[in-house]
């Protein structure tokens, strides 16, 4: 018997034994590590459902604090106008954001005004079971959480009755009350990406009724079927009794990619056998192999840094060199291509946001900016002055000096006002010699100021056209915008205060806060 025959003899023995006990203790680890799968999948939806819930407790509790911090509910809370009654707690109001219960109460406890949406029916002793369960030694703190009331478990909101700015005495205490139902539930089961409903408490399977998959002793999720969850979350009122079950259909799909994965696993342990006997029949070639697998690990270095500056080493002058210095040669090229690639980005990038002739950015990138601060208004409940600049008679500049003037005159107009900007205020030529400029965080009165400095610095030094200077002057309008500002909107108006500006004399600021909306 050959040395090769034998070498195969004794590798396909080994190897038999070394696949099946492998495989084996690769099938227990795998089936341990996917229940673990399966116990951590359940329970990260079991406290993405109880996110969801608190989500709501959170943004009812936001909605009933800016009821309650409303400087019209504190002076109603003094004056007792039935006015504010009849114009600003509509049913509309109500149907608009969601609010099935709104209640005042006085710091006695006693209820002031009540009023009630949809299907939702109380009665007095209902009412009155709502405002007794804000206990009156914490009438100064806000309170979230849900409440049993006749058949209906009410997620409530109490918030004491404040100014606008958060102080002065307490008035009473505001109430916001949603029923826990199906329209509740709709928008949490989107938000899940899963089937979601609502049992009675009492309906939970009992112990031992199902396989569990997971459970904390008060959530618990069960095996439906072969590819379904159920999970369970019960819902506890103020007292901490469970009033409702919040029911996820969960899909379980680790079954069978568990038995998907087995095959896999089988299938590369039989390849790496015959991958195993092959590199044994060819060990008489170990250093050709060796030399390969080092160019291997090279050349996988390569590819999973992505530094193309890594070079391989040649060895010595043979075939396995020569392909070492092809690859380098490759590597070079594509590392030289790929500069240059972005270099070539870079370039196009930077013109396709900006104007060719000032430097600034153009039309479609300052509005993308715009739309960009306008959303970080809505995150962090902030404002921002929009301005729109007009260069002044600029087509008798043209007309007079020539078109290279008008040139020359427009890049000093922003240079000037990029010198007066702060340095994350923003400006884009939005026309031909109209200019729009972006100043986040100003109110009114600041963006008014801003424009008024750019106004000064354009005007108070003549431009310098080489032969002979001229004085160039803009007319700017501003306005305002909030977390509820349209982009376009807001640059129409602020265009508008422009030509105001320029229908009153030109050189000038106008503002309009025809772009703020108001709070109804």
């Amino acid at each position: 018997m050959t040395i090769r025959k034998k070498i195969l003899l004794f590798s396909t023995l080994a190897l038999g034994a070394f696949l099946t006990a492998v495989y084996f203790a690769s099938r227990f680890a795998l089936l341990n590590g996917f229940a673990r799968l399966e116990s951590n999948y359940a329970r990260e939806k079991v406290i993405r459902l109880r996110d969801s819930v608190a989500d709501e407790q959170d943004r009812l509790a936001i909605m009933a604090r800016d009821y309650s911090q409303w400087d019209r509910t504190y002076d109603f809370m003094q004056s007792h106008d039935q006015n504010f009654v009849r114009t600003e707690l509509t049913e509309q109001t109500f149907n608009i954001i969601h609010i099935n219960a709104f209640l005042l109460l006085d710091t006695k406890g006693s209820v002031i005004v009540h009023k009630t949406v949809g299907n939702l029916s109380l009665e007095d002793s209902d009412i009155a079971s709502i405002a007794a369960a804000y206990h009156p030694d914490n009438k100064i703190s806000s309170l979230t959480g849900i409440l049993q009331v006749r058949g209906h478990a009410l997620l409530l909101a109490y918030q004491p009755v404040l100014t606008s700015r958060g102080d002065g005495d307490t008035h009473g205490t505001l109430v916001m009350a949603r029923d826990v139902n199906e329209s509740l539930i709709a928008p949490l089961s989107r938000s899940a990406g899963v089937p979601l409903w609502l049992e009675p408490a009492d309906q939970a399977p009992p112990a031992g009724a199902q396989r569990t998959a997971w459970s904390d002793g008060t959530n618990f999720v069960r095996f439906e079927g072969d590819s379904t969850m159920l999970a369970y979350v019960p819902l506890k009122d103020m007292f901490g009794i469970s009033r409702r079950l919040l029911v996820a259909r969960i899909p379980d799909d680790l079954p069978s990619e568990a038995n998907k994965v087995m095959g896999y696993l089988l299938l590369l342990l039989m390849l790496a056998g015959v991958v195993h006997c092959g590199v044994l029949l060819l060990v008489l070639e170990e250093n050709l192999l060796a030399r390969l697998q080092k160019l291997n690990r090279r050349v996988k270095q390569v590819t999973a840094s992505g530094d193309l500056s890594l070079r391989l080493d040649s060895g010595s002058n043979d075939e396995l060199g020569a392909l070492a210095g092809a690859v380098n040669a490759m590597l070079a090229a594509m590392q030289k291509g790929k500069s240059e690639l972005l270099q070539a980005q870079e370039s196009l990038r930077f013109h396709a946001e900006h104007d060719s002739l000032t430097g600034v950015l153009n039309r479609r990138a300052i509005r993308d900016v715009l739309r960009r601060e306008l959303s970080r208004c809505r995150r962090e409940n902030q404002t921002l002055g929009v301005i729109v600049a007009d260069v002044d008679h600029f087509k008798k500049i043209n007309d007079h000096y020539g078109h290279g003037a008008g040139d020359a005159a427009l890049v000093a107009v922003v240079q000037r006002i990029s010198a007066t900007l702060r340095p994350y205020d923003v400006i884009g030529r939005y026309g031909g010699e109209e200019f729009l400029i972006i100043a986040p965080g100003c109110d009114l009165e600041v963006t008014e100021k801003l424009a008024e400095r750019i106004r000064v610095a354009v005007s108070d030094e003549a431009v310098d056209l080489g032969n002979e200077s001229i004085t160039v002057t803009i007319s700017l309008g501003a306005t305002l915008g909030t977390q509820e500002s349209d982009p376009e909107f807001l640059v129409e108006v602020a265009d508008g205060a422009m030509y105001q500006a320029k229908h009153n004399g030109r050189n000038r600021v106008e503002t309009s806060s025809d772009g703020v909306p108001l709070l109804v």
